[in-house]
């Protein structure tokens, strides 16, 4: 239950109650075909056949990454075409299997089963009504609902997976944790329904300033994740700058009030002194933490610090 602020003068005011609807069925049935993973790591994360082809394998330039030695570096192909979607095993090691027969080049039908290495991936035709409710299901569990930004769970799974390919191949890695500002005294001053305007401003900011391949999530309350790879220095020194200019210059608006916002970051890059996951995300928060003791609104990084 919602709790009911009282006004100054002690009256109960009642929020607007805010109404979500859920998409209408006809424009959740218009979906590209799509895999789903039932078995293995990433259970339940889904991937759209929105492409001519896609490639599956164990090497980091495949469209979907499949960490584990069984895995060849590129191990199968599924394309797109006239026909339907067409799977093709890369001449990989240890083979691709559908509905546990070896394959080699077969067109797919709705509800195949594929496995490469211990991962099991579903086929879903874009016709088929599972494919659009595995895509809300997906909505549901791995983005936040107020912000539409990753939620907590994504990032913890992302961030395990990019410090793995960091040790394994030396590609560069940095995390940005940030937050909000004297955030609760935005809450206090002009309600909670302000609030959660200023988290998905600020999401949104972050969002259509990070690049493609780019991870935004928020963590939890008002702080929020950015994980970034395939850069080049001073790439991430740069970005958490522009994020907390983007946010500074930004107008925040809500039922006609203006509210001033800022954010505080901490930022670290990975290096092999990093021995787990826990370590760097430590030093970003530590970075974090001397930030906003250091005033607030403005970036820290781990050499810094």
């Amino acid at each position: 239950m919602t709790s009911v602020p009282p006004s100054q003068s002690g009256t109960v005011v009642r929020e607007p109650t805010v109404v979500t609807t859920l998409r209408s069925l006809d424009e959740l049935v218009r979906r590209p075909a799509c895999l789903v993973v039932i078995h293995g790591e990433n259970i339940g994360h889904k991937y759209d056949l929105d492409v001519k082809a896609l490639t599956i394998g164990r090497g980091r330039d495949n469209d979907i990454c499949v960490n584990h030695r069984s895995v060849s570096r590129n191990h199968v192909e599924i394309a797109v075409d006239d026909r339907g979607v067409q799977l093709r095993d890369l001449r990989s090691t240890n083979g691709t299997y559908v509905n546990d027969q070896p394959v080699g080049n077969v067109y797919l039908r709705d509800g195949d089963r594929i496995k490469v290495g211990r991962t099991v991936f579903k086929f879903i035709s874009g016709s088929n009504v599972e494919a659009a409710y595995h895509d809300q299901l997906f909505t549901m569990t791995r983005y936040d609902a107020l912000t539409g930004v990753f939620n907590r769970r994504s990032f913890d799974e992302k961030v395990q997976d990019e410090f793995a390919r960091a040790e394994r191949y030396g590609r560069p890695l940095a995390l940005i944790l940030f937050d909000i500002d004297h955030f609760k005294r935005c809450n206090d001053t002009w309600g909670h329904r302000a609030g959660d305007h200023v988290l998905r401003e600020v999401a949104q900011l972050v969002q259509r300033r990070a690049r493609k391949h780019d991870f935004v999530a928020r963590y939890g309350g008002e702080e929020f994740a950015v994980i970034l790879h395939e850069f080049e220095q001073p790439g991430p020194q740069t970005f958490a700058e522009e994020i907390r200019a983007l946010v500074q210059d930004h107008e925040f608006e809500f039922e006609g009030n203006r509210i001033p916002v800022t954010v505080s970051l901490g930022l670290v890059i990975w290096e092999s002194g990093y021995e787990t996951v826990g370590q760097l995300i430590e030093a970003a928060d530590q970075c974090l933490y001397l930030a906003k003791q250091g005033g607030r609104n403005r970036v820290v990084s781990a050499q810094e610090g």
